[in-house]
């Protein structure tokens, strides 16, 4: 089967679900809403709603092709939209954003689609649904217009909502509103990263506002952002097919997502550019994705690009960009390394600053090392080296001093900018860098620490549950929230699949286990050991990806 065939036996099927899903009591006051979980109605979601029953409505190769059952669903869904559209046009998120301009505006751009397609499948039997688009359309960008946003992918979807609105409904202030927002500058920095650092998530949500912003301006500037973006994924994908979200921002972050969301952006960018060896890597995706039981939700571009699926698929894509990367994205604080099975991620600004995957089986480290109010190793500093990355930073020991001459204006402790204003002293400091230097089979992690001593440090190797555990001298099952100090030898650990990661050598000088407020958690999730030593100190533990244990004991 093709791509389409295969989207459009999901496509039908999601109608079908949704179709029964519908209030069809006359009497109720939700009367045409699809019905969420939890006995639930939603503007904003039955706005998405009617967009996927009027796709298979207008494709022809639908089985709900022309359906009358459909337009009497879609007709309620129209009758219930503007019954409760607020005021001034807005729909609801109603989980938290109530009369919201952004979830009209991501609302708006699928029905805008639907627009589209009925320009291009539009028949004597379908004008019926000019009329009610149009009326959708401008009375919700009614309420974008003149709206706020949230966040700053808000504004990219509110713009290209507006631009595509002010064509269809004969609107230059949907347009000049849209470039009021435009004229703040993409937030994309030369690493190809958006503001948010959300590659499960919002990097999609981005690239497609910057692929509709391109439709509606013929600015090639918007595709080459979304590029940029793109590229820079390519360097995100891990050995399993998912993609890096440690890093993000967002509610995506340590998430587990794959690549079905970013078929259709690599496809219509190489697509839109002329570019057919970008548009291979949209085939890659795909694969990927269904390996992993996803199918990508694409019908719509398909459908209304008939040539588009075969345009990804004319070349072979170059997957050396995929299984061989070894990049620093200074501006985005990570760096990051593949090769082929393996993959190694490096951060600063963050705790948890290290994490390594093989196969599916992943682990990260945290360092505790509790100096004042500094619970964890964060570095500040993060850089490339010959043979991979380093991170480091500096943590002062200190103490506030009395404040001289007349003292503070209050005695009221907590109305003193005591951290800004008071002058402090600085007794010592710890200073640690790690290094992470790449071998053949994995890589050799070098922490040194410098300066005060007898610091009690803690190494926080997270494992995935379910692995087993194995050394020298213990046997055992990963549990969630499990933990265990080891003193020595070696670690490894596999999982179901046979993917193993292995530590060696352990240590530990010590077993202290405080952990104060404000440190990076002890995951409820994952199995920890514990590696532990006094400052000053220098260990190199090698992260290995070949088995040290055999199956048998």
């Amino acid at each position: 089967m093709s791509h389409f065939e295969d989207m459009l036996a999901l496509h039908d099927s999601e109608t079908e679900r949704l179709l029964s899903a519908q209030c069809d009591t006359a009497e109720s006051d939700v009367f045409g809403a699809f019905i969420l979980n939890g006995c639930h109605t939603d503007t904003r979601f039955s706005g998405f709603g009617l967009s996927q029953i009027a796709t298979s409505y207008l494709i022809p190769q639908s089985r709900y092709y022309h359906v009358p059952q459909v337009r009497l669903a879609l007709e309620r869904a129209f009758s219930y939209l503007f019954a409760h559209q607020r005021p001034g046009g807005c729909l609801d998120l109603s989980g938290c954003n109530f009369a919201s301009a952004p979830d009209t505006a991501f609302t708006m751009n699928a029905v805008i689609t639907v627009w589209n397609l009925r320009e291009k499948y539009g028949t004597p039997a379908t004008e019926w649904l000019t009329p009610c688009l149009r009326r959708l359309i401008e009375s919700c960008c009614e309420g974008v217009m003149n709206g706020g946003f949230h966040t700053p992918n808000h504004r990219w979807a509110i713009s290209a909502c507006l631009k595509h609105a002010a064509r269809i409904c004969g609107r230059p202030d949907f347009s000049e509103k849209a470039d009021v927002y435009l004229g703040e500058g993409l937030d994309i920095n030369g690493d190809g990263e958006f503001a948010e650092r959300s590659a499960g998530n919002y990097n999609q949500v981005n690239d497609d506002q910057m692929i509709r912003l391109y439709l509606a301006t013929g600015d090639t500037g918007y595709l080459q952002a979304a590029k940029s973006n793109l590229v820079m994924m390519l360097s995100y994908i891990d050995p399993d097919g998912s993609v890096f979200t440690n890093n993000s921002t967002r509610q995506d972050y340590g998430k587990k997502v794959y690549l079905d969301s970013y078929y259709i952006l690599f496809l219509l960018t190489g697509y839109f550019l002329k570019d057919r060896a970008f548009a291979a890597y949209s085939e890659y995706c795909y694969q990927t994705a269904v390996r992993h039981g996803r199918t990508p939700r694409a019908l719509a571009w398909l459908a209304l690009y008939p040539d588009l699926e075969e345009f990804g698929k004319a070349e072979k894509p170059d997957l050396s960009r995929i299984f061989s990367v070894n990049r620093l994205f200074p501006q985005s604080s990570i760096a990051r390394y593949r090769k082929d099975y393996f993959s190694c991620t490096v951060m600063s600004g963050r705790p948890n600053f290290l994490y390594f995957q093989h196969g599916e089986n992943t682990l990260y480290l945290v360092m505790y090392n509790n100096v004042c109010e500094k619970r964890n190793f964060v570095p500040t500093c993060l850089e490339k080296t010959e043979h991979g990355f380093r991170v480091s930073s500096r943590i002062d020991s200190w103490y506030y001093l009395p404040f001289q001459g007349n003292g503070p204006a209050t005695s009221d402790w907590w109305a003193m900018d005591n951290w800004n204003t008071r002058e402090k002293l600085i007794t010592d400091q710890l200073t640690i860098t790690a290094d992470v230097d790449f071998t053949e089979d994995g890589a050799d992690v070098s922490i040194r620490t410098e300066g005060l001593t007898s610091v009690p440090v803690r190494l926080e190797w997270g494992f995935m549950p379910g692995n087993e555990i194995r050394s020298e001298s213990f046997l055992l099952e990963a549990v969630p929230g499990g933990s265990m100090t080891v003193c020595a030898g070696s670690v490894q650990a596999r999982n179901e699949a046979g993917d193993v990661l292995t530590l060696s050598p352990a240590f530990a000088r010590h077993n202290v286990q405080n952990r104060m407020g404000g440190a990076y958690p002890l995951s409820s999730e994952h199995f920890t050991l514990f590696f532990a030593d006094y400052s000053p100190f220098e260990r190199v533990i090698h992260i290995g990806t070949k088995p040290l244990f055999g199956l048998s004991l």
